[in-house]
């Protein structure tokens, strides 16, 4: 039984009637069966699980005054004008379909110039406002519309989409959907997903659960047709496979879509600390390097690094051991960086196990030792996502 409203077990029936009971003090009137069988499906029918997942999420509306928010909010200029998303018609069932170019969010712009909190409420907005849209899909078609199909697409990713502060921040956004829009999810399709996919969602699985995570699709290049079975062409952007266009022909339809764009630095939060005390620091003496090793066990593991420098430039590469004393072949070039001036950041994808070691290069000032700080993180990938990128890509190659 699928345990909603018309498919319930006799067992299922008695629970949702004991539930209704156990908190019938926090119901409202619209509070109906499909409302209480969502927290149920969420916790697996664990009774007591849902039931302390529904009150911690009207406990949490409560105190974030969800309905005046939705009444008063408007998204500050940085979000309305660099956030992405928006709804772009409906699936062939009638839910709301949220086409979401992920990719082309500046990720580490948009933590530099918003506050947390203003992202939050912008999701509470965005979640409130798809509550109220299914439920008039619901009275249009007859029948009960209560989850969204969303096309998360990966085109132009990069690591600044896996940073650790914006994988903070957008982890706290997942989770928030997740503790109070339960089963709200009903298909996420994952188009041009590089390899990088990864890597990231290796990191962001954990703030989701068992069922959304297997809700997730990833798919390649060639994903059109498989979005056409869902979703038909008119209610699509022709840029995903559809029809939709802007009335001047942009295939993005960008009138409904919002795609981010590179935030211009003047938008920079003044006070935003990232807090680089939280680097770790080191010296690098004049005329010598300081090395650092990372042992690489998963191929398609990612390697990341942010590092400064204080005074002047610093010498920066990446080496794997090749089982010799003192023998190292190169994978990213010993290049100066004015990481002085500007924080300079970066990533590799690693196919080879073995020992890498990351150098700082200070051997050609023989005047000066340089002070640096530097974060250095070996990311994993997530291996079954990677096998679905890996078959979406020899299919790619076969046709």
């Amino acid at each position: 039984m699928s345990g909603r409203v018309g498919d319930l077990s006799p067992k299922q029936e008695d629970g949702l009637k004991e539930f209704r009971k156990n908190v019938a003090d926090v119901l409202e009137a619209h509070h109906d069966d499909h409302f209480l069988l969502k927290w149920l499906r969420a916790r697996h029918w664990n009774l007591k699980k849902a039931e302390e997942m529904l009150r911690a999420s009207l406990k949490y509306k409560k105190q974030m005054n969800v309905v005046e928010l939705c009444k008063t909010w408007k998204d500050p200029e940085i979000i309305d004008k660099y956030f992405v998303g928006g709804i772009s018609g409906f699936d062939k069932e009638g839910s709301p379909v949220w086409c979401e170019p992920f990719g082309s969010l500046d990720a580490k712009g948009i933590i530099y110039s918003t506050k947390t909190s203003d992202l939050i409420k912008n999701k509470i907005v965005v979640s409130e406002n798809m509550e109220t849209l299914m439920e008039e899909q619901s009275k249009k078609l007859g029948r009960k519309v209560d989850s969204v199909v969303v096309v998360f697409d990966l085109e132009h990713v990069n690591w600044h989409h896996v940073w650790k502060p914006f994988v903070d921040v957008y982890g706290q956004i997942l989770s928030l959907f997740e503790a109070n829009y339960p089963e709200a999810l009903k298909k996420c399709f994952v188009t041009r997903a590089p390899r990088l996919f990864a890597v990231g969602y290796n990191m962001m699985k954990h703030f989701l659960c068992e069922d959304t995570r297997n809700k997730v699709v990833v798919l390649g290049n060639n994903f059109e047709s498989e979005l056409l079975k869902y979703i038909d062409a008119d209610q699509l952007p022709a840029h995903f496979g559809g029809t939709l266009r802007d009335p001047d022909g942009n295939p993005r339809y960008t009138t409904k879509i919002r795609y981010g764009g590179k935030i211009p630095e003047s938008y920079y939060l003044k006070d935003k600390d990232l807090n680089t005390d939280a680097m770790q620091t080191a010296t690098v003496g004049r005329g010598s390097t300081h090395d650092l090793e990372y042992t690489v066990e998963v191929p398609g593991s990612v390697i990341s690094w942010e590092f400064l420098s204080e005074g002047s430039d610093i010498g920066f590469g990446i080496f794997r051991s090749n089982g010799c004393k003192n023998g190292l072949v190169t994978v990213l070039p010993s290049t100066r960086y004015k990481s002085n001036i500007v924080i300079e950041d970066g990533e590799i994808i690693v196919d080879d196990p073995g020992i890498y070691v990351v150098r700082f290069d200070n051997s050609y000032s023989w005047v000066k030792s340089k002070k640096i700080k530097y974060a250095i993180q070996v990311l994993l990938p997530d291996k079954e996502v990677e096998a679905q990128i890996q078959e979406c890509t020899k299919m790619e190659e076969c046709t």
